[in-house]
């Protein structure tokens, strides 16, 4: 029997990340922030409980890309499985009861996806789909540029003074409709304009893009703006020449590694605050006070959102805030993914129900992409609004105000069935 060499390196990496997690945790996050919930109660049991879900996890991982919802399970792994499994296991305060039903959505998703009657493979494609993706992205990247000019927002460049420009400037170029659209045209439209110029290899435009897009940081004090063309662009080198997901454990190994060389050797804890914590604990912790307070308090049942018409919303604030509010923090906006917002929601109904829309969106992705788009350019479109839906935000502000959505459009737009034009 022949041993698998690249699976095996994907395994070993894996295992090594969460290990990494596990010293992070135990040496940095308890001792330097306790007082923020992540607390050290170590117990044989739940740590053994810890692995035998975190192992479980590798029977629908993949460690090559064949499709959208394979970058959904690696991302879920690895940003909600993992540091929840390490919170449970070294924390025996903790309950199991929100890392079996997070792990269960997350595998619930993957199964809807894998369901053969469920099928949007004869969908048909628009003749000239592409034109018109390019044509109605480009007028609302148009219109925005022109728009923060008039609107007459401050420009800013420096990372360090984004947070004293952005409400000033969302109410300035923001409000009604363009909470939106502003939304939408520098994650969406701007990006799917990057995408197509990367598609054929027009760098010089793919570079004035990517200028646009710093204006449009500029503007709306956003970080995120900045840098996500560099996904864009990353997906693209990286997904045309392979489809080895290895890199994924490989990348967030070295990261928790690089926070804990600098706390060991200069003794700082600032990386592993940012990434360790912020990046992984934080929601992981999150999900964990979601289950605490709507286990005891009223579901919101989407009267702050598609049923508010029909249903009284129960809270003074918002979701987000209420959270704060339960962990001592009333200002803070605590979101979290769509498994802590679907318990919110309805309950263990809520999470099952976004797990199906979830499947079903990725199902829809899984078809309209195969052999009729490369894979890298649905995933430089689909990449982010996944994270955001997995780890900080409900499913419908994502698809809406996130615009999701709109990247389905735009990606079911651009297929042809001509796709070695693509390669060319």
């Amino acid at each position: 029997m022949q041993l698998d060499k690249h699976r095996v390196w994907f395994i070993v990496l894996v295992l090594l990340f969460r290990c990494l997690l596990e010293v992070s945790y135990v040496s940095v996050v308890s001792p330097f922030f306790s007082y923020s919930g992540f607390l050290l109660n170590f117990s044989y049991f739940n740590y053994f409980l810890s692995w035998v879900i975190f192992l479980s996890g590798f029977l629908g991982l993949s460690d090559r890309l064949n499709n959208l919802s394979d970058i959904f399970y690696i991302t879920g792994f690895m940003l909600v499985m993992a540091p929840l499994s390490v919170l449970y296991g070294y924390d025996s305060d903790r309950e199991l009861y929100p890392v079996i039903v997070s792990s269960a959505a997350i595998a619930f998703v993957i199964f809807i996806t894998s369901i053969k009657s469920i099928s949007f493979r004869k969908l048909p494609t628009v003749k000239g789909g592409l034109t018109y993706a390019v044509v109605i992205s480009a007028m609302f990247v148009i219109f925005l540029i022109n728009w923060y000019y008039i609107s007459g927002v401050s420009f800013n460049l420096d990372l360090k003074k984004v947070y004293d420009f952005r409400i000033d400037n969302q109410d300035l170029a923001g409000g009604a409709l363009f909470s939106y659209t502003n939304n939408w045209t520098f994650k969406i439209f701007n990006m799917f304009l990057l995408s197509v110029a990367l598609l054929y290899s027009r760098f010089f435009l793919a570079l004035l893009i990517m200028v646009v897009q710093v204006y449009f940081f500029a503007a709306s004090a956003h970080k995120g703006v900045l840098f996500t063309p560099f996904i864009i662009v990353g997906a693209w080198f990286y997904f045309k020449k392979s489809n080895s997901l290895v890199f994924v454990p490989a990348a967030l190994s070295l990261l928790v590694l690089l926070t804990l060389v600098t706390f060991y050797l200069v003794d700082d804890i600032a990386l592993s605050s940012f990434f360790s914590r912020r990046l992984f604990f934080v929601p992981a912790n999150l999900t964990y006070a979601y289950f605490d307070f709507f286990s005891q308090n009223p579901n919101i049942i989407w009267s702050n959102s598609v049923l508010s018409s029909f249903l009284e919303y129960p809270y003074d604030s918002s979701m987000a805030k209420v959270i704060g509010g339960f962990l001592g923090s009333p200002d803070m906006g605590a979101n979290n993914g769509f498994v802590a917002s679907g318990y919110a929601h309805a309950g263990i109904f809520g999470v099952f129900f976004y797990s199906l829309i979830i499947g079903m969106i990725l199902r829809f992705l899984n078809h309209t992409t195969s052999n009729f788009l490369p894979l890298w350019f649905s995933i430089s479109l689909s990449l982010t609004p996944i994270r955001t839906l997995i780890v900080s935000s409900d499913l419908f502000v994502v698809m809406l105000t996130h615009g999701f959505l709109v990247a389905l459009i735009l990606i079911f737009f651009a297929r042809s069935k001509r796709y070695e034009a693509f390669e060319k």
